[in-house]
């Protein structure tokens, strides 16, 4: 088995009481993180009383012995820099937060009282259960929510996955309140006890005195039983080898292919199904993806992902189909099995599970950018099922092939084990889900299909994967040259401007390339735009058999579009990385789409538009918000038709067209000699000589101060919601920090007076909002019980009262300045961010990087007196343009004397902009 490099930064102990504790010691790290994983998940629900996990999740947030108040242990949290959240899971549940590791002795005594002593109140009790209510009405038009329903309700009913996790108020509300916390109490003593907790805290502090810490905050847990962790089979003999037909909301077509296994992903030494996931999610050249894509049948396919217990796995192959896939679907299934038997026949090349050993280690190695959080909640669970020598391993992988372990896994991977869920919206269907009313039906496998997946022979163009010809050998470091420590223009044509600078803040051997087009023909009117958004769609089809191999070699690239064009990112290892960042480019000025593929990408972009106008309603008004904003960004509705009504001619003709004139400008930052950065921006040169235009401005609408203008959003779904916006009257750094300030002041009381306390929705908070750096912030709710115009008036009243009593903020203000000093003065946290940071500064052409640090020094010098005065004047709507915009639902929308913005383009030809330097 593989050493993991770091292993001497893994800490076990175990408390007197039974409580297992990590300490994953992290000396370069400025926060800590911290994870407590909880065997009470949905699983130990009583029957009688289902989603009651979750619930007692929500009210271990309404108050503790020592923190009483609800909410008062996240507002703890945030004010010593950090965030709290939880989730409940299937067997476990799990609650997790970040801080200033300076805080940690503050913080972990606080996080310890919560989880031990809740309050449990009556009232707090009543109104989570409105809370979750909303929750359960938010998602009923999601269709994943849909689709795990069905789950449930299509295996064995013994097995407790079958139980509603969520619950709703018609569960809870059979209760008295008395009998409700009854079992919550009951529930919280039984599960919620040191035998059944484990806890992870990833930290640079010291671990003796972490250790030291940890006994202090949870030596006084009750001890309690191990609870019971066996169950039966996940699925009967007739709930396997079926076919389940699912009526989605969503434009969806889609296939998902599950095999039923044991707990095979425990098996960390050789992790079989990682390799497996590596073979049959391959996307290059001969890939199971790559040969149904040029039969037109398949757009995507993901593999390996699926539910999983302690013991029991669902392996699932996920295909998006196209409409001839849908037809072909018993095909798809076959040229699945022919894989599964190239797979076999390979067992004895053992040079593929050692490519992808030394894959995992590179990857482990040079990761610059660790989800600690994450990998904290990880850990958490994991000591509860694995042993302390084990853990260390669960993110390695053994460079010591096992056929044996992957051969066994395979047996699995057959017809008697298969479940085959088809997903359109027009198939037959007979059954109704309970709670999400989702259409189904289940039958077993025919004997045509079980036939079709074995009559045909191998596809010849199925092939394994080659070795990869991305594997680079030298991971060697640059000698950093002082001259580039700062981003430095390599081209004096000021229609082609590339930046290079190098790093010696991380020492990896990356980097990031980063090259934008500022284009007038993809951005003049809105069948460009469809026309730039399907030839990229080619384009990125047309790269990912290519140069898969480079991804999963390290080497990572990005084609995106944007409002003024479009972007090419690399990032990854520095070797190699400029050779595929050049092929890419010349892909893309080269490049034209074969006619045979139009329609299916065409299809693939009309489907995503359209599943995006079915996003829940707050989500449709940011993005509409977005639109209304900015001059060079369209409506879904508006590109689905132009999309729709484009031609494959058409698309060459305005892509042929557009690249006769556009603006460029990059950034190369990384492990590069100058010289190397020299010659490729030479190269870059050469390649894009009709370079002749300037930047185009990313222009932002200037709404009227004092006057509020509304839009109506028309959703697809039943809750109503209301985003009120405030846009700042200037991007000058003051207004920028008084938006960011307000914003921080309003956020938490928002949340716990128009959630937690008026329960106004489930969906309720604020947002510091900018567009193209012109600042702003938002309040936005979402409510399945409430329409817009009640909304509206209770948002408005709590601003008003809000800024009517600022002076109550006065004691508060330290501590929001302490931490959004904290936010700008953070350093970087990898190479990737940094590069990232360097490229926005360009493209909100702060050539000097240094507006964060003066945003820093305007907050820092500003006294609460300034803000009142600032308030005061957003009080009397003397500051701030404002836009509503507001989805009805199921209720009425709103009425009265104001201006409506009935149409999009209109709006947008006569509102004045505001320039970008304003």
């Amino acid at each position: 088995m593989t050493t993991p490099p770091d292993k001497d930064r893994y800490h076990f102990l175990t408390l007197e009481n039974g409580l297992k504790v990590m300490i994953y010691h992290q000396p370069q790290q400025a926060a800590s993180y911290v994870s407590m994983a909880i065997r009470g998940g949905h699983f130990y629900d009583p029957q009688d009383c289902q989603g009651l996990s979750h619930l007692l999740e929500h009210m271990l947030f309404m108050g503790s012995v020592h923190l009483p108040n609800p909410n008062q242990v996240n507002e703890y949290i945030e004010n010593h820099g950090g965030s709290m959240n939880a989730w409940t899971g299937a067997e476990y549940a799990n609650f997790h937060f970040n801080c200033r590791s300076e805080a940690l002795p503050s913080v972990l005594p606080a996080f310890a009282d919560m989880l031990s002593s809740p309050l449990l109140a009556p009232d707090s009790i009543e109104r989570e259960i409105n809370t979750i209510e909303s929750e359960f009405q938010f998602k009923l038009k999601d269709d994943l929510r849909r689709l795990y329903q069905i789950h449930k309700e299509t295996c064995n009913p013994d097995h407790p996955f079958s139980k509603f996790s969520v619950g709703n108020a018609d569960i809870f509300n059979r209760f008295e309140t008395t009998a409700l916390k009854a079992k919550l109490k009951a529930f919280h003593q039984h599960h919620y006890c040191a035998s059944n907790m484990g806890l992870c805290i990833v930290s640079p502090a010291p671990p003796e005195a972490i250790k030291e810490l940890v006994s202090h905050s949870f030596s006084t847990l009750p001890a309690g039983q191990p609870v019971s962790a066996e169950w039966p089979a996940l699925y009967t003999a007739k709930q396997t080898g079926v076919q389940i037909n699912i009526v989605p909301l969503q434009a969806a077509k889609r296939m998902i292919v599950t095999f039923a296994l044991p707990g095979l992903h425990n098996e960390y030494k050789t992790k079989p199904l990682d390799y497996l996931s590596h073979l049959l999610g391959d996307e290059g050249e001969g890939s199971l993806l790559a040969v149904l894509k040029r039969k037109n049948w398949v757009m995507n396919l993901i593999a390996g992902s699926g539910i999983e217990g302690d013991d029991f796995k669902d392996f699932n192959l996920s295909f998006q189909l196209t409409p001839l896939g849908l037809e072909n679907r018993d095909a798809i299934i076959a040229h699945l099995f022919a894989y599964l038997e190239l797979i076999k026949s390979s067992l004895n090349e053992s040079w593929r599970y050692q490519e992808k050993a030394k894959l995992n280690r590179l990857a482990n190695e040079f990761d610059d950018n660790p989800k600690l959080l994450n990998a904290a909640c990880d850990y958490a669970q994991a000591l509860l099922f694995f042993n302390y020598d084990a853990i260390p391993q669960l993110k390695c992988l053994s460079d010591k092939f096992n056929p044996q372990k992957v051969e066994y896994a395979l047996r699995f991977f057959n017809v008697e084990n298969m479940r085959v869920k088809v997903i359109d919206q027009a198939l037959p269907t007979n059954r109704t889900s309970e709670y999400y009313h989702a259409k189904y039906s289940v039958s077993s496998l025919s004997d045509d299909s079980r036939n079709e997946y074995f009559k045909h022979e191998t596809d010849d163009a199925l092939t394994l994967p080659p070795p990869n010809p991305y594997l680079g050998e030298d991971y060697s470091l640059i000698d950093v040259e002082s001259k580039y420590l700062t981003p430095q223009l390599l081209t004096p044509d000021q229609n082609k401007k590339i930046w290079f600078a190098q790093d010696e803040q991380f020492v990896t051997p990356k980097g990031d390339i980063f090259i934008s087009f500022d284009v007038p023909g993809f951005t003049d009117e809105i069948r460009s735009v469809a026309a730039k958004r399907v030839w990229l769609a080619a384009i990125n089809d047309y790269l990912q058999a290519k140069y898969y191999r480079a991804e999963i070699a390290g080497l990572h690239y990005r084609v995106y579009g944007h409002q003024a064009g479009f972007s090419v990112n690399t990032r990854g290892f520095s070797q190699n990385q400029m050779k595929l960042c050049q092929q890419i480019l010349e892909t893309i000025l080269k490049f034209t789409p074969p006619k045979d593929s139009f329609s299916r990408l065409q299809h693939s972009q009309l489907q995503s538009l359209h599943n995006s106008l079915m996003n829940k309603p707050t989500n449709r008004l940011f993005s509409r918000l977005s639109v209304l904003s900015q001059r060079n960004t369209h409506a879904p509705l508006a590109l689905f038709n132009a999309v729709q009504e484009l031609s494959y001619e058409e698309m060459v003709e305005i892509k042929d067209n557009a690249f006769s004139s556009y603006f460029l400008e990059g950034l190369v930052f990384g492990n590069w000699r100058s010289e190397e950065a020299k010659e490729f921006t030479h190269s870059l040169n050469t390649l894009f000589s009709e370079s002749n235009e300037s930047a185009i401005p990313r222009a932002v609408a200037q709404l009227p101060v004092g006057a509020p203008s509304y839009h109506e959003v028309i959703c697809e779904h039943d809750d109503a919601a209301i985003v009120l916006y405030l846009q700042a009257p200037s991007s000058s750094l003051i207004d920028t920090a008084m938006c960011m300030i307000l914003e921080q002041m309003l956020a938490a009381p928002f949340f716990n007076v128009l959630r937690s306390e008026k329960q106004l929705g489930y969906v309720v908070g604020t947002g510091y909002v900018p567009h193209n750096q012109h600042p702003g912030f938002a309040f936005y709710i979402q409510s399945p019980s409430f329409g817009p115009e009640y909304l509206l008036s209770e948002v408005r009243s709590f601003i008003k009262r809000q800024f009517d009593e600022i002076n109550f903020y006065r004691a508060y203000w330290p501590t929001i300045q302490k931490n959004l000093l904290k936010q700008l003065e953070e350093k970087d946290l990898s190479q990737s961010m940094k590069a990232q940071r360097l490229w926005l500064a360009l493209g909100n052409g702060d050539n000097t990087f240094s507006r964060n640090a003066q945003l820093a020094q305007q907050i820092h010098s500003l006294t609460f007196n300034e803000i009142k005065q600032y308030a005061d004047a957003a009080a009397n709507r003397e500051k701030f343009g404002e836009l509503i915009l507001y989805a009805p639902g199921k209720f009425e929308g709103l009425s009265g004397d104001f201006t409506h913005i009935a149409d999009i383009t209109e709006f947008k030809q006569k509102t004045p902009y505001f320039d970008k330097g304003n």
